[in-house]
Formats: structure tokens, C-alpha cells, sequence
């Protein structure tokens, strides 16, 4: 695997990006993709790196707009039935990100694409890759 400017693989960068979108941490995930990015100037790495940050968009998303009906749960009856609605969204959505985040973090660590679903397709686009085909570099469906 490429070592990077700073003597850091770009499989690291990376398999540290999927594991601090699934942490929720936002803010040292844009340090991490600031300096892949703009440091390290490494494609595969930036794509990888942004396929973490639209999990982490995605996963913070539907935690906000959740909380944002958040007075309903002071509603006595109705409360306590959507508290309950709340957590099973929550808990779906944390084994959704946990399974992506997962399956981003092997497939860097092995020096392969992340292929998260339709965060892959935005990465592309970024940086102005068109596969029409649905393939990814390597050919694989």
C-alpha cells in the first residue's frame, strides 16, 4: 500500500475515518480529510475519506431531525410511544452506520474501495469520475 508525504499509509487515513464517522466525531474526520485532501493530494484516499464524512452527515441527519419533534415526548401517552419510535430509529440507524462503517473500514484496510452506497457515487462526482457502468476501478460490479 502508498505511503503518503508524511510516511503514513493511505490505508490508514482512511480505516481512521470510518471508525470516527461511526464515533460521531465530525471534527477531526474534516481535519483527517483536510489533510488527505490538501496535504497527501492522494485521490483514493480523498474519495474514501469523503464516503466516512457522508456517513457521518447521514447518521447526524436523522439523529437531528428525530430530536427536533422532541416536545412530543412530553406528551403523556403519546410521549412514551414516541420515545419508544425514537430509539428503534436511533438504534436502526447506529447498526446501519456500525455495518457501513465496518464494511468501509475492511475493505481500506485491504487497500480497496470503500463502496458505501451512494456515498461512493458522491465521492466520484467530487472528483469528477464517471462510471456509467456502475463499476468501480477494478472492474467489479
Amino acid at each position: 500500500m502508498e505511503k503518503g508525504k508524511f510516511g503514513i499509509r493511505m490505508c490508514f487515513y482512511t480505516a481512521l475515518a470510518f471508525i470516527l464517522a461511526y464515533l460521531g466525531y465530525s471534527t477531526v474526520l474534516f481535519l483527517i480529510a483536510a489533510a488527505v485532501i490538501f496535504l497527501e493530494k492522494n485521490e483514493w484516499a480523498g474519495r474514501q475519506v469523503i464516503q466516512a464524512i457522508c456517513l457521518c452527515f447521514v447518521s447526524t441527519l436523522v439523529h437531528t431531525l428525530v430530536n427536533i419533534f422532541d416536545p412530543i415526548s412530553r406528551i403523556p401517552m403519546l410521549g412514551m410511544m414516541w420515545n419508544v419510535g425514537t430509539d428503534v430509529v436511533d438504534s436502526l440507524m447506529s447498526i446501519v452506520v456500525l455495518v457501513l462503517c465496518a464494511v468501509g473500514f475492511l475493505n481500506n484496510i485491504k487497500g480497496r474501495e470503500a463502496n458505501i452506497i451512494g456515498a461512493s457515487k458522491l465521492a466520484d462526482w467530487a472528483y469528477g469520475i464517471a462510471r456509467p457502468d456502475g463499476k468501480d476501478q477494478s472492474g467489479n460490479a
